[in-house]
């Protein structure tokens, strides 16, 4: 949690500091973000961020944290489940979720970094995130899950890799460095989703039917 001097820099400055440290975190795993570097790039002394974060951990669990909450309330607001296919609902719920990570491929870098975390404590963070994720599936999914740990990733990885074969085009590092969002045409983006979901669809009830 951020220290209360933190919420007293002025809006303008407090987004400037957020954005430079999803930048350090997003080019880099966490082991080589650095806060020498961010500091650099703010143009600020060192200390401040100690005025604002007790440390680096402290301060990647709050960057962490505020993009999952984002994206969970965004999801929370516009795919709710009301009973319909839940492969039709999964569809909807990729669509909303890839939409975000073009709106800020910055978090969507930082959470691919975090799920390939192998020490703790970043790894104990990725797992809550994974958690979160899985019993929003879960929940609708009634059973199709079943002992298929495969699928079980795909289902959780699967707005992540989606992100990854759009942006193979696209230049991450200029558009985080600029803050432009990623743009494509809706009816390019849902056919995307759509045969994604309905790949996972037949392996899933292959799997389950076998």
């Amino acid at each position: 949690m951020p220290k209360p001097t933190f919420f007293k820099l002025a809006d303008s400055k407090r987004k400037q500091f957020l954005l430079e440290a999803y930048k350090e975190f997003s080019y880099n795993a966490y082991e080589g973000a650095s806060i020498t570097s961010l500091v650099k790039s703010l143009g600020i002394a060192k200390g401040s961020v100690y005025q604002y974060f007790s440390d680096k951990e402290e301060l990647y669990h709050y960057l962490v944290n505020e993009a999952n909450k984002q994206l969970s309330q965004l999801l929370d607001k516009a795919c709710n489940y009301n009973g319909e296919d839940f492969f039709e609902w999964y569809n909807k719920l990729l669509l909303v979720e890839v939409k975000f990570y073009l709106s800020f491929p910055q978090y969507a870098l930082l959470f691919q970094k975090l799920l390939a975390e192998s020490a703790n404590p970043q790894r104990a963070l990725a797992q809550e995130i994974e958690e979160t994720w899985m019993s929003r599936i879960s929940a609708n999914l009634h059973g199709s899950l079943n002992d298929s740990p495969i699928n079980d990733i795909l289902l959780l990885r699967s707005p992540l890799l989606i992100f990854e074969l759009l942006t193979v085009k696209l230049n991450l590092n200029k558009l985080i460095e600029s803050g432009d969002r990623v743009l494509l045409e809706s009816n390019e983006l849902v056919a995307i989703c759509s045969a994604w979901a309905n790949k996972l669809s037949k392996g899933l009830l292959v799997k389950q039917y076998r």
